[in-house]
């Protein structure tokens, strides 16, 4: 067992809560207050209402009267601004950023990750009703490559959620998890729907959704129903959706960048070269997807007078999202080491153009590493990717019971129990490649690069041969069963007002499978052709007209090979190998990928107490929480001997438990200080835990052929602590506006960082096993392979708020929060912006509203893909909404998203070295809502 020994110890602290995010619109107010089942010391007043100004005036009062830092966000504010799910919707609130992926697939319309304050998603806790939530990505990437611990927003429609409460500081009451604060979202619950005494409600909405790239339309629809008895002690609520869209993705992405060395022909032409970095893959790609999300959610509920309270709740959401991608790339790693340019530039450490001459091709196959492909050439300048997932998709379920128990006018008990289970699953991806050996050169243009073959058209497939068939299969299992007991001890009217005390228990366990098979395509491959199929055989036809523009920095009209997806399956399937018959080996994965396979189990155990305390003008609460963290990580590494696997195309290898069992100790206390009568200080201090990703602890290692490098993990991280310190100064100076700064301090231990190192593997693509009358020649390569490491860092910062109603039904809100991070070393922490700023301006009047939002987020640090860093430029986006209330209960909304049609950008070291950019379009919502 480690122990770690508490870093708080008396120390003061800095907070900030924030304004509630913007309201909804219409014409009347209502008030509830919910408490999350989590037992925060100080439960959230929670404003549900339908008015722009009133919801202003009460999401005042709830930041006024809160102990614990939190802003709160009602399930009608959610659905009524100009934001489709509840990411999108956080991103609003000061101190949150919101991403768009996972990892390497790369930005797109949707938001799906949220972090809070500078940290990575992962080290950000997001739960339901105060319990975890198993997860699922539907991305291959994200399901064996970057597995991490943070929850896809893209299972989550907004209409599943009553409230979202974001805590930016911790009681010792909160579940362990959230490094920088924690997100909560409560689920509907049936007692409370319709207000007191109202015994049935219907609520729904018809909508149609379109994007301007596919220029398409797609049906939403959601409805909820609810009933319970006359004296509001039983009741029943159901909830379905389905919602459907379509993406297309326009891109241009530089998958990596390699270091000129001495024994490149261009390091040893030129030494002043040897180590500046040039682009080893540049590609125009084409992505395609029609997303399907379903499911819904159920709650029953029952209550005996103020003693007695049972809830019953499930939910579960599935994700359809087949999609296929089709690449066109400069191979650059292949010509840097086999070719000299007859020309060159270097800008900013960075090869920024090459003029590569065509290689004579060769006349008899020698299967040696030094060849960049089998189709006849010594360098491959281009190769051309069709890839089609038709089984991709995720889901997500829980199932949660609890109770109350007021056991005495001093003592209440509550309890809860549940299930949660997600996946994400590859069901086969039928792929394959096909390459040139041809003259090629590259330079700037636009946001990218521009690329251009000399003796081949990349509207054609002349000149392309066949190089490389593939399939995939990956299966992520989530799951977790947990129990939670409760107490709390009202002492009087004093100093100490309470005492909350509690245990909670939990198994989680995250496991991934994987199976693939390739094989060499040719005349002189393992699985024989003719030299120009597929490719032909499919037809290919230019990619839309749209692709072409000019500020993305992609060449002419290129081919998509899967113009009709299911025809590549078929294709692969009807070739003969010349030993096998057709390539059933292909079509259907059959070895099984241990190194990128793994399991993590983890048994949590945490106890807690702690003090409410207040008196005239203040108020708080302290306490702490205590973390066993029990941790097995079933590790595939290669070996031979007892115990070995040898049934494997990629080498023996052993399964290794290694075994951690880490205690932290987690004080923390709040304070709230009436300075004057409208001015109000806060300080809050934490020490905080969240655990490493899945795929980090896991220790499998994914790998890139083409530019021979990949990801790696490391069973031996030490869970993430940090000392977190906050204070906040806010002037209520009229009832409906605020003034607000505050400031942070977060001292991260056990921060993960990245780092790279060589190590060698088999290289699937460049060995020729099966090839037909030739030697089995098995190629071991070494690869770049990126891997986490245990380091330290820090985030400091302050945030700035205005929220200020105008005259004529006007109306604006401001927040900007500016941060500095690092870690020991001084590089960047994942996820850390400098800036983020939102701008919301509204107005309303009874018959309608009109609202537009901007937001903006500089730059950020995304991690390491394929052993290269990779950050997000900044990026800024103006959303609207308009809301037209047809009669009392009937509306017609309007939300357009991304209106100006801004570009998703990244690069590597510096924005000279792109590594992608990528346009999604604009997206619009128009439905009608109704509520009876």
């Amino acid at each position: 067992m480690t122990f770690r020994k508490p870093i708080l110890l008396g120390s003061t602290s800095i907070a900030a809560i924030l304004c509630a995010a913007a309201p909804a619109f219409a014409d009347t107010a209502t008030t509830t207050t919910t408490a999350t089942d989590n037992n925060s010391a100080s439960a959230v007043s929670e404003v549900v209402v339908t008015g722009i100004r009133e919801s202003l005036q009460r999401a005042i009062t709830v930041k006024r009267d809160a102990v614990d830092q939190v802003d709160a966000i009602s399930a009608t504010d959610i659905g009524k601004l100009p934001d489709k799910n509840v990411a999108d919707a956080l991103q609003r609130i000061p101190g949150v950023n919101t991403e768009s992926a996972a990892s390497g697939e790369g930005g797109f319309d949707e938001n799906d990750r949220v972090s809070i304050r500078g940290t990575s998603p992962s080290l950000t806790q997001v739960t339901v009703d105060g319990h975890n939530i198993a997860t699922g990505d539907w991305f291959i990437l994200d399901q064996y490559s970057a597995v991490g611990r943070s929850v896809s927003f893209n299972l989550l429609p907004a209409e599943m959620v009553d409230s979202t409460v974001v805590y930016k500081t911790q009681d010792a009451s909160l579940l362990e998890g959230g490094v920088s604060g924690a997100v909560d979202l409560i689920t509907p619950n049936a007692l409370s729907l319709g207000g007191a005494g109202k015994q049935f409600v219907f609520q729904g909405s018809v909508e149609g959704a379109y994007n301007s790239l596919t220029d398409g339309w797609k049906p939403q629809v959601n409805a909820t129903l609810g009933w319970k008895n006359a004296d509001d002690s039983f009741g029943v609520s159901i909830q379905g959706f389905y919602e459907d869209r379509s993406l297309r993705r326009y891109g241009q992405e530089t998958l990596s960048y390699s270091t000129i060395s001495a024994t490149d022909p261009l390091g040893a032409e030129h030494p002043e070269l040897v180590g500046v970095q040039a682009p080893g893959l540049i590609g125009s790609t084409l992505f395609e997807q029609e997303r399907k999300r379903e499911g819904g959610h159920f709650d029953v509920a029952w209550r005996s007078g103020d003693r007695v309270e049972i809830d019953l709740d499930g939910f579960y959401s599935h994700l359809d999202a087949a999609n296929v991608n089709d690449n066109y790339m400069y191979w650059g790693a292949n010509e840097l080491t086999k070719n000299l340019p007859t020309s060159y530039t270097v800008a900013h450490n960075t090869l920024t153009s090459a003029v590569w001459p065509q290689v004579a091709p060769i006349t008899a196959f020698t299967p040696t590493p030094a060849m960049g492909g089998y189709g006849g050439t010594v360098v491959d300048g281009i190769i051309v990717d069709a890839i089609d997932r038709p089984g991709s998709s995720a889901y997500t379920s829980y199932i949660n019971l609890k109770g109350k128990f007021r056991a005495t006018d001093h003592l209440t008990l509550k309890a809860q129990i549940g299930y949660t289970q997600g996946q994400g699953n590859t069901n086969g991806s039928p792929s394959f490649e096909s390459d040139a050996g041809t003259g090629v050169s590259y330079a700037p243009s636009g946001n990218g690069w521009l690329v251009t073959p000399t003796n081949i058209n990349p509207s054609s497939p002349t000149g392309l041969a066949n190089d490389w068939a593939w399939n995939e299969e990956f299966r992520a299992a989530d799951k977790e069963i947990y129990g939670q007991v409760d107490g709390q001890w009202d002492i009087g009217d004093g100093v100490f007002k309470d005492v909350d005390f509690g245990v909670h228990v939990s198994q989680h366990t995250r496991q991934v499978d994987g199976w693939d098979r390739g094989c060499t395509l040719g005349a002189d491959g393992a699985c024989w052709t003719s030299p120009t199929m597929p490719l032909s055989a499919e037809n290919p036809a230019a990619y839309p007209g749209g692709f072409n523009a000019g500020a993305l920095g992609i060449p002419g009209l290129l081919i998509p090979i899967a113009a009709n997806p299911a025809s590549v399956a078929n294709t692969l399937n009807s070739i003969a190998d010349g030993v096998h018959g057709p390539l059933s080996s292909i079509v259907t994965a059959q070895n099984y990928y241990w190194m990128g396979s793994f399991k993590v189990r983890e048994q949590d155990t945490s106890g807690y107490v702690m003090a409410r305390v207040g008196g005239d003008g203040w108020r708080g609460n302290f306490g702490v929480r205590i973390v066993d963290t029990n941790q097995n990580s079933y590790v595939n590494v290669p070996g031979s001997g007892p115990g070995a696997i040898t049934t494997s195309a990629y080498g023996n290898y052993l399964v290794d438990n290694v075994h951690h069992d880490y205690l932290d100790i987690l004080p923390s206390l709040n304070f709230s200080f009436d300075l004057q009568k409208n001015l109000l200080l806060r300080v809050s201090a934490a020490e905080t835990m969240a655990r490493p990703d899945y795929s980090a602890l896991g220790a499998s290692v994914t790998l890139t052929d083409l530019t021979l490098s990949g990801n790696g993990g490391n069973p031996n991280l030490r869970p993430i602590t940090a000392g977190v310190y906050d204070a906040a100064l806010e002037w209520y100076y009229m009832p409906t506006a605020v003034a607000e700064v505050s400031v942070f301090y977060d001292d991260l231990s056990n921060y993960v960082a990245y780092g790279v190192t060589n190590e060698t593997f088999l290289d699937q693509q460049r060995s020729t096993i099966g090839v037909p009358g030739k030697p089995d020649v098995l190629d071991y390569e070494s690869y770049a392979i990126s891997a986490p490491i245990n380091s330290s860092g820090e985030v400091k910062g302050v945030e700035l708020q205005v929220q200020q109603p105008l005259p004529y039904n006007f109306g604006f809100q401001a927040n900007m929060t500016y941060l500095s991070a690092s870690d020991s070393s001084g590089g960047p922490l994942v996820g850390a912006s400098n800036v983020t700023a939102n701008l919301v301006g509204y107005y309303e009047v009874k018959a309608f509203s009109v609202r537009l939002a901007y937001t903006y987020r500089s730059h950020y640090f995304v991690g390491l893909d394929r052993a290269t860093p990779e950050q997000e430029a900044g990026f800024g986006q103006l959303d609207a909404s308009l809301n037209v209330n047809v009669t009392r209960n009937i509306s017609f909304t309007l939300d357009a998203l991304n209106i100006t049609n801004s570009l998703l950008k990244y690069y590597a070291t510096n924005p000279t070295q792109v590594r992608a950019v990528y346009d999604n379009g604009t997206q619009l919502y128009a439905g009608v809502h109704v509520k009876f």
